[in-house]
């Protein structure tokens, strides 16, 4: 059967919040449900609660999508949880039948739905060329009077120092990035929301400062001589900048299918959007892509992808400098099971990090993988020591120390973790070739 390699853990990610995990975990069993049944395409179940009549249940389990006829608004709710949480642990409790009109109806509607996705990305609709480029002339102007204003600020600001910038750094940064939201560069802006996030009750925040400040700087210079630079630079400086890539033109680009190892899982919340960054990697093409999904409240995401599993799919990847952020043209789950190729020590990883920034200074989380590290701690700061006795600072979160440190032993694993300009910060590991990773909703 289709989903026997997904564990409780993995299955839990896909939780909207801890309540729906608890609700979920009670519904996990067999005498919850008057109705378990299964097809090659979908596993379904009747929920007795409250009322006379049963909430029927049904997911799909080669693209893990669930429907509920409960009137909760979480997605997935706890009968979705617990149905699949039931046939994981207890795929015997489950009777193969012919699929009932309603759970036909819906994958049948999910079908046709990816199909017209399909048509629309192969279909070129007609465009007025001549008011498209009036349209992007305007912007292009108003982004450069946006440019003008941000230098000008960013001097000022080098010419009275950063002493006075952790007392005033919201109002200091939103001021300007309200500027850049006006000039049509929600880039830039979102670059400067960010400096709010910073820690500065750490020492290094005046080098981590400096840093991301020099890059707004190259990056609204990099604009002003736009039409100087290749092809796949003017793609990657205005995708920067804040200019969308049309998801009909990506799709229409060159697809990579492969089997995808789902690395990572992070989730937001951002405007009121439920934003979820999964980080994967490639057994053939051995290469890193970034998927985003962004969901309103209440809706239900296209793609839900399980950390630790593979996917069979092909993905096509959006223009730019060493590109990494993709969509999907074709996903489905996978019983395949590989480990990546990792980097045999932290010298060749620091390496290919340097590499990566060489060919795109705006990088900002370069995903490494790297084997046969331990774990080392002097005071409160977390190092990865290799082989060779090299150790490299990174960031833990506290949450996950207890379960890292007891998995491990301080005996070696093999890690992915996000490099950035101050910090490698680990999500997840293989120890005794075991996928383990932790929630992450930073």
């Amino acid at each position: 059967m289709p989903l026997v390699n997904l564990t409780e853990e993995q299955i839990v990610q896909l939780a909207p919040d801890a309540a729906s995990v608890k609700a979920g975990k009670g519904l996990a069993a067999k005498a919850k449900w008057v109705l378990l049944e299964f097809s090659e395409r979908a596993i379904w179940g009747h929920c007795q609660g409250s009322g006379k009549v049963p909430y029927q249940t049904v997911i799909d389990i080669h693209h893990i999508a669930f429907k509920c006829s409960c009137p909760s608004r979480k997605f997935p709710c706890k009968h979705g949880l617990g149905l699949l949480l039931l046939y994981a642990a207890h795929p015997d409790f489950f009777v193969q039948a012919e699929e009932p009109e309603w759970v036909n109806a819906w994958l049948a509607k999910r079908e046709e739905k990816a199909e017209k996705q399909e048509q629309k990305a192969r279909q070129e609709a007609p465009v007025d060329e001549a008011a498209q480029a009036k349209r992007q002339a305007a912007r292009h102007q108003k982004v450069l009077h946006g440019i003008e204003d941000l230098q000008m600020w960013l001097t000022d600001l080098l010419r009275n120092g950063f002493l006075h910038i952790p007392e005033q750094a919201y109002s200091l940064f939103d001021d300007m990035a309200r500027r850049m939201v006006d000039a049509q560069a929600p880039g830039l802006a979102l670059r400067l929301k960010n400096l709010q996030e910073m820690n500065y009750l750490n020492e290094s925040w005046k080098y981590e400062l400096t840093n991301r400040l020099s890059k707004i700087y190259l990056l609204s210079e990099a604009y002003k001589h736009l039409e100087q630079q290749p092809a796949d630079w003017q793609h990657e400086i205005r995708t920067l900048i804040g200019y969308p890539q049309a998801k009909e033109e990506i799709l229409a680009r060159e697809s990579f299918a492969d089997y995808w190892l789902v690395l990572h899982k992070r989730s937001r919340k951002v405007n009121d959007l439920n934003t979820c960054a999964y980080w994967l990697y490639g057994q053939q093409t051995e290469r890193f892509a970034l998927y985003m999904s962004f969901t309103a409240p209440g809706a239900m995401p296209e793609q839900t992808l399980v950390p630790g599993s593979i996917y069979e799919g092909e993905l096509c990847f959006y223009q730019g400098v060493r590109p990494i952020r993709v969509l999907f043209k074709s996903c489905r789950l996978s019983e395949m099971s590989f480990l990546p190729v990792f980097c045999k020590n932290l010298q060749e990883a620091a390496g290919r990090y340097r590499q990566i920034l060489q060919d795109n200074p705006f990088a900002t989380e370069i995903p490494l993988l790297i084997e046969r590290v331990r774990l080392a701690q002097q005071e409160e700061q977390f190092f990865l020591m290799d082989s060779t006795g090299r150790a490299m600072p990174i960031c833990i979160e506290e949450s996950i120390r207890p379960d890292l440190l007891s998995i491990t032993g301080g005996k070696a694993f093999a890690v992915f973790l996000l490099a950035g300009a101050t910090t490698w910060r680990l999500h997840s590991i293989w120890y005794s070739s075991t996928y383990y990773f932790w929630k992450d909703e930073r």
